[in-house]
């Protein structure tokens, strides 16, 4: 059986992804991993550095519209929106029978033989992002998700089948024009799309499995100890993997900066994984790849001025009626 394991990232997170890819394949050594780079090499680093991981860039995709989606996309946005295009490049080019995609801040401790179990009689495996209600007004609230989507996109599994192209043919045309992280218009990036899957598709399977994309925003439900060397959530399930989104280095005793209900001081084994991570990252270039510019970063528009007065204006106005 073919795997592959398909990331997309720009120069700048190289370092992420490739921590991310020695610990996934470190207990799944039977899988081929390919980093699409949303940026050009530009002999800026050695590509065999990275071996055994392909490194393709991701002009080598052939996308149809992407000089339209880099000219409208932040890079995050960009990013977000390559992700099915790649998949159908793997599958086109691979012909995988099956193909995982997942984010470049995932950090691994176990196999994703659930996930291939799952694929054996469906088609697509999608995460949710939590189970259970939250009822504190710390964020992410419920209706965080109801913005930013019931299912994470950071790890999609997949089998070839008709369904899949299927998806991902539609997946690709949505984000074309519709991958902007804009909540007042129902986008969060490429996420909210998951939403329609188990509606839109048959055979999608939703993981129930705590040890699958455990993170900053189901911890109210999601226990992490360390027994005898190995990581388990709720004292039950092995960890599988850890989505480590909003940590910043410059400030490590954070959890994420997306979220407030947790302070990492009271979360001492996610702590312990944290400092770790950031010895791997480090230790696979953090320094020579962060500060790297990409080459589809949109550059900033220099203001001229006239707006900033013509708010100052409008503001002047506005005091002056609301004392009449």
């Amino acid at each position: 059986m073919k795997k592959v394991v398909g990331t997309v990232c720009s120069a700048n997170h190289l370092a992420y992804a490739k921590t991310m890819a020695d610990s996934f394949l470190k207990y799944n050594s039977d899988y081929t991993i390919v980093i699409c780079l949303v940026d050009k090499i530009e002999s800026r680093f050695n590509v065999s550095e990275f071996a055994p991981y392909t490194i393709i860039e991701v002009e080598k995709l052939n996308i149809p519209q992407f000089e339209r989606m880099s000219a409208q996309y932040s890079i995050i946005e960009l990013n977000c929106a390559v992700k099915p295009y790649l998949c159908q490049y793997i599958f086109n080019t691979s012909n995988p029978d099956l193909l995982l995609y997942m984010d470049s801040d995932l950090l691994f401790f176990n196999s994703v033989k659930v996930v291939e179990d799952a694929l054996i009689n469906d088609d697509i495996v999608i995460t949710p992002h939590s189970f259970t209600p939250i009822n504190d007004d710390f964020i992410p609230m419920e209706r965080d998700f109801l913005r930013s989507g019931i299912y994470n996109a950071g790890f999609v599994g997949m089998k070839k089948s008709t369904t899949t192209t299927n998806f991902l043919n539609w997946w690709a045309e949505k984000l074309i024009d519709q991958s902007f992280i804009n909540f007042a218009e129902g986008m969060c990036f490429d996420q909210n799309w998951l939403n329609f899957l188990p509606l839109y598709y048959p055979n999608i399977y939703i993981l129930n499995n705590r040890g699958f994309n455990a993170a900053y925003w189901n911890f109210h439900e999601r226990k992490i100890t360390l027994n005898e060397g190995h990581y388990f959530v709720n004292n039950n399930e092995p960890l599988v993997f850890l989505h480590i989104s909003g940590y910043k280095f410059h400030n490590p005793d954070n959890l994420s900066v997306h979220q407030t209900r947790f302070q990492l001081k009271e979360l001492p084994v996610v702590k312990e994984i944290l400092d770790n991570y950031i010895s791997l990252v480090n230790n696979n270039g953090y320094e020579q790849f962060i500060n790297l510019k990409c080459f589809y970063a949109k550059p900033k528009k220099k203001s001229t001025g006239i707006m900033p007065m013509f708010n100052k204006i409008i503001g002047i106005a506005g005091l002056k009626l609301s004392k009449k």
